[in-house]
């Protein structure tokens, strides 16, 4: 870890505007995305914050009094991020329908870029893959949708995982970590175990392209900050530790 001083989110993953944010893994990564969102809108003048999904997205409490562009049609939302945009506001939340528990439908993998590329968005944030709310997981075949032109990819895992057992009460599919990491059910998770996972091709870092930035958060790190600096000097390259009460700890 280069520097322990806090920093802002968005430097500490390496964005840079225009561009297109994915965040994959456990959870805690719609909990980025708005904190990113509220972060650019607390400096003023950064342009346009869309967040979305290419799964499927909770909008958390704090997000629920953010405009919304909903619908299937391109133009549609277009009109309404420049409708959005002329009105002052800085984030707004875009998809391709409405589901239950205040859920937002996907886009589809391409619209982000375009978005970016049409200066309808000058940053475009995507849920790329869903956790069911464990900490921790490995994709399915179908998993990670990420976006088409993506620029960094935040695979997410949450703190309070590391020392419970691997199984479904803590890990999201963890018959495919347990397949990664070369362990069983049951067995316990360590920064080791984890670390195997989020830097494995079929772990963390499926399908992101050699074109993307790739960085490693651990979100709630106060939950449990030795392993959580633990599994950092596991791993090679960008890791950032995070806390959405305290804000960032460590890069």
């Amino acid at each position: 870890m280069s520097t322990e001083l806090p920093l802002p989110l968005h430097e500490a993953l390496g964005i840079v505007r225009p561009s297109v944010f994915a965040t994959v893994g456990g959870g805690g990564k719609t909990t980025v995305l708005f904190a990113l969102a509220a972060e650019w809108a607390a400096a003023g003048g950064a342009g346009l914050t869309v967040l979305t999904t290419t799964a499927r997205m909770t909008i958390p409490r704090e997000g629920r009094t953010l405009p919304l562009a909903i619908g299937r049609d391109d133009a549609f939302r277009a009109g309404a991020l420049d409708d959005i945009r002329l009105r002052g506001l800085s984030t707004a939340v875009v998809g391709s329908g409405r589901g239950d528990r205040e859920r937002v439908l996907a886009v589809s993998p391409g619209w982000p870029r375009q978005a970016v590329n049409a200066g309808l968005a000058s940053l475009v944030g995507v849920e790329a893959d869903g956790s069911r709310g464990r900490p921790f997981k490995a994709p399915a075949v179908h998993e990670p949708v990420l976006p088409e032109g993506v620029d960094v990819v935040a695979a997410v895992i949450g703190a309070g995982v590391f020392g419970r057992p691997l199984d479904e009460r803590s890990v999201h599919r963890p018959e495919l970590v347990a397949q990664i990491a070369g362990a069983e059910i049951g067995d316990r998770i360590t920064p080791e175990l984890a670390a195997n996972v989020l830097m494995s091709p079929d772990g963390g870092r499926k399908a992101v392209p050699e074109s993307a930035a790739f960085v490693v958060l651990v979100s709630n790190v106060s939950r449990n900050l030795d392993a959580s600096r633990a599994l950092a000097s596991q791993i090679e390259g960008r890791v950032v530790l995070w806390d959405a009460g305290s804000g960032l700890l460590a890069v």
